[in-house]
């Protein structure tokens, strides 16, 4: 049996599973300071230990937002959790709560091991893997190989600025993160609105998050979908570059995919095909994580060690 802890913005979770992929249960909490979500890992992982007592635990993988350190087990810096997460040791935390081998990667890291490992069963040799959660992250899997460059800083594309100004995003005005994650939906949402437009839902809503933003959507508000297709070419633009400079043959979308689907994909689409050089477009499928909603859960499973 392998374990999985999951760090978001707005959940964590810790799930039960093994080496083919499969999760056998999972446990969930919201996102607070520190200190409780350690101790929420701990008493889940225990509990799912218990659980499936028949099994014996091998190892255990972590998986959290950038920037971060995987050969130190820390947090560094997350822009999408509180002051208190930043440095946290979590590898040590996991490893003295349950005495196996742990592994810790940033979760777009993670995604795309989890895409390439278990999605395509190692047969995709150059994968690109987008968050599009709470921030904005890549995976990079290419020549088979996950590539962390030298610092673990390798993917923290949520920081490269698209405009001068914009949306903050990352610590950054005009900044990927800022116009394309689901924190930016609601962001996007709010200038928006201070514009002249038709009458909409979101025009009563007293907060407005990613969340409500992509209810609104899916539920036919044409502002709501403008501001989904606003944010999907922005990101389609991204990567269109991301296509010319790493030739991938798959780029894979995480959360606001999986939840908005062709609302939001054609929209990447168009955009990374108006920016890409035709052949490299041609020869790259950008598609929802192959995993769908399972690829958090899955993606701290599959870097466990040994795997």
């Amino acid at each position: 049996m392998l374990l999985g802890f999951d760090i978001g913005g707005t959940k964590l979770a810790v799930s039960a599973g093994n080496r083919a992929g499969e999760i056998f249960r999972r446990y969930e909490a919201p996102t607070g300071g520190a200190a409780a979500g350690r101790e929420f890992f701990v008493s889940a992982g225990r509990k799912l230990t218990q659980e499936y007592s028949s099994q014996r635990l091998e190892a255990c993988g972590v998986s959290a937002p950038g920037p971060m350190s995987s050969v130190r087990g820390i947090l560094l810096n997350p822009p999408n959790l509180s002051a208190d997460w930043h440095q946290a040791p979590v590898r040590t935390w996991i490893e003295q709560a349950f005495g196996v081998p742990v592994a810790m990667e940033n979760d777009a890291n993670a995604g795309a091991v989890a895409e390439w490992l278990w999605g395509f069963n190692k047969q995709v040799d150059n994968l690109v893997y987008l968050t599009c959660g709470t921030g904005m992250g890549a995976g990079l899997v290419l020549n088979s190989k996950l590539y962390r460059g030298k610092q673990d800083l390798a993917g923290e594309v949520g920081h490269a600025r698209l405009r001068s100004d914009g949306p903050v995003g990352f610590y950054k005005a005009g900044s990927l993160e800022g116009f394309t994650s689901g924190t930016a939906l609601g962001n996007l949402a709010a200038l928006r609105l201070k514009e002249p437009h038709a009458p909409s839902t979101l025009d009563s809503l007293p907060v407005l998050s990613g969340k409500v933003v992509g209810v609104a959507a899916i539920a036919g508000d044409a502002l709501a979908q403008e501001i989904v297709r606003q944010s999907g070419a922005y990101l389609g633009e991204f990567i269109g570059n991301l296509i010319d400079t790493l030739n991938p043959e798959r780029v894979s979308l995480g959360s606001l995919a999986v939840r908005l689907g062709s609302l939001y994909i054609d929209a990447v689409r168009e955009a990374a095909k108006r920016e890409a050089l035709p052949d490299a477009y041609n020869n790259c499928v950008i598609d929802v994580a192959i995993l769908g909603p399972r690829v958090q859960d899955l993606a701290a499973l599959a870097i466990a060690p040994g795997n």
